[in-house]
């Protein structure tokens, strides 16, 4: 009875034992070697207890055989987990390799689309530069065949006068009782002398009427479409003494026009308002030339320098200054260095001023 009671217990052991290896395909590696090994013990204790040392040297050899089942089940397992892992190791690094090329081409791609902008900017500068350039260049041009203009037109009518001087000094003279050769003497005298002339500028001094012009009959006529300044002797009539070329006030800064007296006189004056800006090592510091615009680097401002300043109105006065035979000051009126001095000896304070179209 005992006997049949071990057989039963082995057949169950092994029932157990396949059971069991069926279970692999739903349960882990470790479990089931738990499962069996807990199994085995059991049987194993069954055994040393009805038959003894031969009985449990059979079960062993059994419990061996299905353990080394599980261990290369097991191994098998691992070994496709690590496949696994390696398969989704490598597709992460292809992914992240893909994500970087992806980036950097994206960034080829911004800079060359910053460059290509860099580039396009840079062309458009250029072509403002160029554009500014050819406007400067067509400015001048114009100014220089305006100043051409106006030369061609004051010279055609000082050649109109020359033409009508003999009767009309004759006129004038008739007055004072010199006549027809009195008229003469005053066209040969103005030609003939070289103190007040000024190249490139015409200028027109009636020395035999010159020493009896003083500020009690002089009169001042500015004319700002012919450019030109006329000192009169008015005791006898209208006697034309001093004419000069000038330059008036350019667009923007109109010379006014109007009846006015001498207001002051000074033989040395700067201006307030234009000049340049110097720096605290006394180098010009390039500027608008404005009084009110200290420029960076700056440290003082000079004055343009304004010799035989006559004031008029405000601001604007008779001085020596650069003529270029079109209107092109401030406001003032510019006369040459020859005749301005001249004509400030001539007239004073409270001398009439006409400025007219």
């Amino acid at each position: 009875m005992k006997f049949d009671s071990l057989k039963i217990i082995n057949l169950l052991s092994l029932c157990i034992g396949a059971v069991l290896i069926t279970l692999t395909t739903s349960c882990t590696v470790d479990q089931d070697a738990g499962l069996f090994i807990k199994s085995a013990s059991n049987s194993a204790k069954i055994g040393e207890s009805s038959h003894g040392a031969s009985s449990t040297g059979k079960k062993e050899g059994g419990v061996s055989d299905w353990a080394k089942r599980i261990r290369e089940a097991q191994a098998k397992r691992e070994k496709e987990r690590a496949a696994q892992l390696a398969a989704k190791k490598k597709e992460d690094r292809e992914k992240a390799r893909e994500k970087a090329r992806e980036k950097a081409r994206e960034l080829a791609e911004k800079k060359k689309a910053e460059a290509a902008k860099s580039k396009a900017l840079a062309e458009k500068e250029k072509e403002k530069v160029k554009e500014a350039k050819k406007k400067k260049e067509l400015a001048e041009k114009a100014k220089i065949e305006k100043g051409k203009k106006a030369k061609a037109l004051a010279e055609q009518k000082r050649k109109k006068r020359q033409l009508a001087s003999p009767s009309s000094g004759s006129d004038r003279n008739r007055s004072a009782g010199a006549g027809m050769f009195g008229g003469f003497l005053a066209v040969i005298s103005s030609g003939g002398s070289t103190k007040y002339k000024s190249e490139g500028h015409y200028t027109y001094v009636n020395q035999m009427l010159l020493p009896g012009l003083t500020p009690a009959n002089a009169k001042i006529e500015i004319d700002l479409g012919d450019q030109r300044v006329r000192v009169f002797k008015t005791d006898l009539g209208d006697q034309l003494v001093i004419e000069s070329s000038i330059s008036t006030g350019k667009s923007g800064h109109h010379t006014p026009a109007g009846s006015y007296r001498i207001k002051e006189k000074k033989v040395e004056k700067r201006s307030t308002l234009y000049g340049t800006w110097v720096s605290s090592d006394g180098s010009t510091v390039p500027s608008s030339g404005d009084a009110n615009r200290r420029p960076s680097g700056a440290s003082h401002f000079v004055g343009a320098s304004m010799p035989y300043w006559m004031r008029i109105t405000g601001g604007v006065g008779m001085h020596i200054g650069y003529v270029p035979n079109y209107p092109a000051s401030h406001g003032c009126v510019r006369v040459p260095s020859a005749i301005q001095p001249l004509i400030y000896s001539k007239v004073g304070v409270g001398t009439r001023v006409t400025i007219k179209h």
